[in-house]
């Protein structure tokens, strides 16, 4: 571009006024070094490095400073606690330089935490190796970075760090405990979390008691029933942007991963093998979160948990709220698949459980315990059951409000398993090889071959296609569809929302096969019921089509029992192709659990409400809390009709948690 002289005249006068108006400019970032070998310590040049970290400790660093280790050597019996913060797009970086193996960070259990930071932001730690072995066990960490009173610290990179060897307290779980890498919230004055935290290709071997583990006293909320922290809790304030990704996480005393107190974190792409081996009698699960919102676990291999006290691969535990555990392998763990525990009063909800694969887990590779959870979906699983396991263990009196079942494949070749199911909801799966004792009820069971490639053959995560379906396959295209599939299988293949899905972790099927479609129930009404009970219990008719499983329809029995048969008539609110029912025996256990549970039945569509015709469908529902699933001949009308005319056990009532109309 041509300028004329009085417009470079202008330029330049408008420069120097803006010259003369900026502020002083921060300094320059500086990387400082050192060098454990060196026999006298420098100024933390590259040329004349420290020889210990009394000076790094001593020092408040700035936005974007480094403090580079000189592989090959050996720091041992210190602290590393550099002070200060970066900033935004300025990290603070303590990382290695020179060739060689990594610089060795040797506690030697001369320190509590190897690796130290405190109320401090803006940090990256990499590609160090760092161990706290001690003469007798006591607590210790490798890496421990806290917030104290100090409100919201933000951005962590942890990432190629080996820590191994560091022989923690494994009686002292929650806060003040041992663990590899954990991130500590503390007081209760101001309220304070962690953001936006990466933990990422890490090693982590022969740590106690924590392999990864988060902790706040900031978690105090409604769903929460008992905050172990007495007076030092707060109100729940969640951890952040944390995630968890691509780490080696062997032989831990306690659990190997946790994320508790979090908010959507993402636990992906990590490798557990062997925890809770030195844990002399508190439980740990492998891979897990508490009270958290969100959590996403997915694309994880977990194995070699010991013990039955938990020594599940994954943990759906107390006030775990709307999370999903996917695309995971879980093996050869003695305590199970999953652990499902919601224990004290807590509200663990609206968790989802699909597109796992697990092979030879023993122990209970299904543990309900501790307390009934609500609404968890767990579906398109494969449970391959080699070795002697309770292949569903229901000690809690769970319901199907608390756990169903669709679409997956039980695969047992033992002889030494069992089921212990209960009230639970269990539809469109298979069951195939021996059927131990107990096996669930389903309606629409398949007991055939799946026709698996090669079925218990699976060696990692990515090798475990033995576990895809052939051609001819009866579970093909025969799942019930799900509101929230997913958008791919286990192997990556697409999963086509309202399309009959494959049972199983495996989408063979591309052609779609539409199913009957559940009618939507926002438009739906009572049009008339012959008797609900409203003086005893709310056991309206209208909670047969509220969508929630833990509310029942109940017929009149206080003051005299309303007599059979009993009916309640629907308007859907708008005209449809009614070509099937569902209906829902109640879910709440119990000794009354049978009460009014529907023996036989008629059913009926109508136009008008009116002119019912005959019935489109009759017969007997079997006794158990199972799902009923009823098909018919397609029949237009906007009014459904369900007839009870016997009670399973010859009693005069009528109940129900939940009816449903299929397009």
């Amino acid at each position: 571009m041509r300028l004329f002289r009085s417009s470079l005249v202008a330029l330049t006068t408008l420069a120097t006024a803006v010259l003369v108006a900026a502020p002083p400019a921060a300094a320059a970032a500086t990387n400082y070094y050192v060098d454990c070998s060196a026999s006298t310590s420098g100024s933390g040049t590259q040329a004349s490095p420290w020889n210990s970290f009394t000076p790094v400790n001593a020092k408040t660093f700035a936005a974007g400073d480094q403090i580079l280790i000189r592989r090959g050597t050996t720091c041992a019996n210190q602290q590393l606690f550099p002070k200060g913060s970066g900033a935004a797009g300025a990290p603070i970086i303590i990382d290695a330089y020179g060739s060689g193996a990594k610089p060795v960070l040797a506690g030697n259990g001369a320190v509590v935490d190897v690796v130290k930071l405190y109320n401090q932001q803006y940090w990256e730690i990499r590609n160090l190796d760092i161990s706290n072995k001690g003469s007798a066990i006591a607590t210790r960490r490798g890496v421990h970075i806290i917030r104290e009173n100090s409100g919201t610290g933000t951005y962590y990179r942890v990432t190629g760090l080996s820590v191994h060897d560091v022989n923690g307290n494994q009686t002292k779980k929650d806060d003040d405990a041992s663990a590899g890498i954990f991130f500590e919230v503390l007081g209760h004055t101001v309220q304070t979390k962690f953001d936006d935290v990466l933990i990422n290709n890490n090693t982590i071997a022969t740590v106690d008691r924590y392999g990864i583990h988060f902790w706040t006293r900031w978690m105090v909320r409604p769903e929460l029933a008992n905050p172990n922290c007495g007076s030092t809790c707060g109100n729940w304030l969640p951890q952040t942007r944390v995630v968890v990704r691509g780490n080696t996480v062997t032989d831990i005393g306690g659990d190997a991963i946790d994320v508790h107190h979090t908010q959507s974190a993402l636990v992906e792409n990590n490798r557990v093998d062997g925890f809770r081996v030195r844990e002399p009698a508190q439980c740990a699960a492998g891979i897990w979160g508490w009270n958290i919102n969100d959590a996403l676990f997915q694309f994880n291999e977990v194995s070699g948990g010991r013990s039955t006290c938990d020594g599940q691969g994954f943990d759906l535990d107390e006030a775990n709220i709307r999370t999903i555990y996917q695309y995971n392998y879980s093996h050869d763990n003695e305590g199970g698949f999953i652990l499902l525990c919601n224990g004290g009063g807590s509200t663990t909800k609206d968790n989802i459980v699909r597109y796992n694969i697990s092979q030879n887990d023993r122990g209970q590779i299904f543990d309900l315990v501790c307390g009934k959870l609500t609404n968890t979906k767990i579906y398109n699983n494969v449970f391959y059951v080699g070795q002697a396991a309770q292949i569903i263990n229901n000690s809690n009196g769970s319901t199907g409000a608390s756990a169903e079942f669709y679409n997956n494949i039980f695969y047992v070749t033992t002889t030494q398993a069992s089921y212990n199911v209960g009230a639970l909801l269990f539809d469109s799966n298979v069951f195939y090889g021996q059927h131990p004792a107990g096996e669930p009820a389903d309606p629409n069971k398949i007991t055939a071959d799946p026709l698996f490639v090669a079925p218990g053959t699976a060696t990692s995560i990515g090798d475990a296609g033995g576990y895809r379906l052939r051609a001819g396959s009866p579970a093909l295209a025969s799942g019930q569809v799900m509101t929230s599939p997913g958008s791919r299988d286990y192997f990556g293949s697409t999963v086509t929302p309202g399309c009959r899905p494959d049972r199983g972790a495996h989408q063979l099927s591309t052609v779609c096969v539409p199913s009957a479609g559940v009618i939507p129930r926002t438009g739906w009404s009572l049009k008339y019921v012959d008797s609900q009970e409203t003086a005893a219990e709310n056991g309206a008719a209208t909670n047969a089509f509220d969508g929630n499983l833990s509310t029942i329809w109940h017929t009149k029995y206080t003051s005299g029992n309303a007599p059979m048969p009993h009916e309640i008539q629907i308007n859907l609110g708008a005209s449809y192709s009614v070509s099937g029912i569902r209906y829902l025996p109640r879910q709440d256990g119990g000794s009354g659990a049978a009460n009014g549970r529907i023996g036989q039945y008629e059913a009926y569509v109508s136009t008008d409400g009116v002119n019912w015709g005959t019935a489109v469908a009759t017969g007997t529902f079997a006794n158990n809390a199972s799902q009923k699933e009823v098909r018919f001949t397609a029949k237009t009308g906007q009014y459904l009709r369900l007839r009870a005319l016997s009670e399973v056990n010859g009693n005069p009532w009528t109940t129900a948690a939940e009816i449903y109309a299929l397009n």
